[in-house]
């Protein structure tokens, strides 16, 4: 490598690494910053989704202190008995509990049993007693309550006494619906006191030590973002961004922490892309260098340029021969292949006769068991009919024909697929004559064309919902025309269908390498008819148009 090259090369890796480090700083900052985007209407709608559920609990202290009822249950001589009516409206509407207290604080009636001794705090009350609407998040039990107090007027100036509803905001919480992202609400104190992660409650982001602390570490400042070290309890710590939102009417704080992992991966992707760029680009210049230096050398040595194109030629000679000798090998493969699909079906079918016939033995159903000895029979025959129409498909060998019943073909052929049909739920209609329909063919080469017809027909309605396979045998004047219609996805190019190796079907000795439409159009060639496709509407249609075969003399 020259001088001059090593230094370009230099200097372009110089620039290239820092065209990818601006890459990768742009894309995380943009993309932090859609990622804040989004978490802050989640926020928003963490924060409405709250005030709303709270709101009812609002709403409802204020209609039940402007009930005369309420007022007349603090007045010994109406004698008024109101826990029913507030059961009935801690039912209706999901509070906790709704206590009637006087001016003292002590509960007088109560939607819950056994409060009496109970008193709330003076800051309800207080604020109560003055005119406004008592608000306060407390813990009892161990249960986060939100509680909602409210003034009942009566003859005195500062009121009879006053409605205090607590809501659970466990319950609440249980509503939410679900995201990915943790939401956390804290109080004035800096507790959590309400969030959409269980494990996430009663810590302290104000370094309380009587409580547990928030996992946050950091911050540390990247891409004009702010991010921290999330470590919840029993998982790994992760890189998050932290957003806020004050709700002064609830005295409460929420913040969404937003992972960032599928973020850094999204902008290393991108950086990946634009280091990929870069490459190419540079590949591109060293071609194009590269090519500049090989017609500098063609030019300096033109006395040579014809005895290269001699040995060229002799390379690409031999590079040809190699070519011819791995076609070979794969069409001798792809023929194998093919092959083991046409002896598919009467194996699985000797293995079925097999099993069954073991089953009748077991049973002592010997008769029944030697009818399945004679089917097994029949399929090996089958088998070395189909070596025999593949050599002389192979070899365009002659093969004799007899006068045979097509309608009877069809008829075995629909049952040795019949297992094949009811596994897969293909509603299968038959059209066929009472009557023989005699052709002039070879009974298991025929066989073995209508079983490829229905073979494919099924492959072609595995991902159809609606399974339709139509079979209809009409008779002519001087004609038998058998049709095989499928509800499947139709036939991609029906001009190819039936050329040897050509198949849509997924790679694999199960399902064939396109040998068994060109077999069976050469059969059908043989037999003196045709063999033909066609898309219908839905699905596709083989039509097998057959002479019909004179009297056996």
């Amino acid at each position: 490598m020259s001088r001059s090259i090593l230094i370009s090369f230099v200097a372009y890796l110089i620039v290239a690494t820092g065209v990818a480090t601006w890459v990768y700083h742009d894309a995380l900052r943009t993309a932090l910053a859609d990622d804040r985007e989004t978490g802050q209407v989640r926020l928003s709608e963490a924060t409405s989704r709250l005030r709303g559920q709270l709101d009812i609990f609002r709403a409802l202290v204020n209609i039940i202190a402007a009930t005369p009822r309420m007022a007349q249950s603090f007045n010994p001589e109406t004698n008024v008995d109101v826990r029913s009516d507030l059961t009935a409206l801690h039912l209706t509407y999901g509070a906790w509990e709704i206590d009637l207290v006087n001016p003292d604080g002590q509960v007088v009636a109560s939607s819950s049993p056994n409060q009496n001794d109970k008193v709330y705090s003076s800051g309800l009350v207080w604020a109560a007693k003055n005119g406004r609407l008592g608000y306060a998040i407390e813990l009892e039990d161990g249960r986060r309550l939100i509680r909602f107090s409210r003034r009942i007027s009566g003859s005195a100036s500062t009121g009879i006494g006053l409605v205090v509803v607590s809501a659970d905001l466990a319950a609440l919480e249980f509503e939410w619906p679900i995201i990915p992202e943790p939401i956390i609400f804290f109080d004035v104190e800096g507790l959590s006191m309400s969030s959409n992660r269980p494990g996430l409650l009663l810590m302290s982001n104000a370094g309380d030590p009587e409580e547990a602390r928030f996992p946050v570490n950091g911050p540390q400042d990247v891409a004009d973002a702010r991010l921290w070290k999330f470590a919840p309890a029993n998982k790994l710590p992760h890189e998050v961004q932290i957003l806020s939102a004050d709700i002064p009417q609830l005295q409460l704080t929420a913040k969404i922490l937003l992972n960032t992992r599928n973020t850094r991966a999204t902008v290393l992707l991108r950086t990946g892309l634009a280091v990929a760029l870069l490459i190419a680009l540079a590949l591109i210049g060293a071609i194009f260098v590269q090519q500049r230096r090989r017609l500098a050398l063609e030019s300096r040595h033109s006395a040579t340029l014809e005895q290269r194109v001699e040995e060229r030629t002799v390379e690409l000679q031999v590079a040809q021969d190699e070519l011819v000798k791995s076609s070979n090998l794969a069409a001798l493969g792809r023929l194998s292949a093919g092959v083991s699909h046409e002896l598919n079906q009467p194996l699985a079918a000797i293995l079925n006769f097999a099993d069954n016939g073991r089953r009748l033995i077991d049973r002592s159903r010997t008769s029944e068991a030697a009818e399945n000895l004679t089917l097994i029979t029949d399929q090996i025959r089958r088998i070395t009919r189909i070596i025999g129409n593949l050599r002389a498909f192979a070899r365009q060998e002659h093969t004799p024909t007899d006068r045979i019943d097509l309608n009877s073909v069809v008829k075995q052929a629909i049952t040795l697929t019949q297992s094949d049909v009811a596994s897969s739920g293909v509603t299968l209609n038959l059209s066929l004559p009472e009557h023989a329909v005699f052709v002039m063919a070879g009974k298991i080469r025929l066989e073995q064309v209508v079983l490829n017809l229905v073979s494919n027909a099924l492959d072609a309605m595995q991902t159809i919902q609606d399974k339709t396979l139509t079979i209809v045998l009409e008779e002519m004047d001087e004609q038998v025309m058998l049709s095989v219609r499928d509800s499947g996805t139709g036939i991609q190019d029906p001009t190819k269908v039936f050329e040897p190796f050509y198949t849509t079907k997924e790679l694999g000795s199960s399902k064939g390498l396109g040998m068994g439409l060109a077999l069976s159009f050469g059969l059908v060639a043989s037999f003196g008819g045709n063999l033909s496709c066609r898309n219908l509407e839905n699905g596709a249609e083989f039509i097998v148009p057959l002479p019909v075969a004179g009297d056996a003399s």
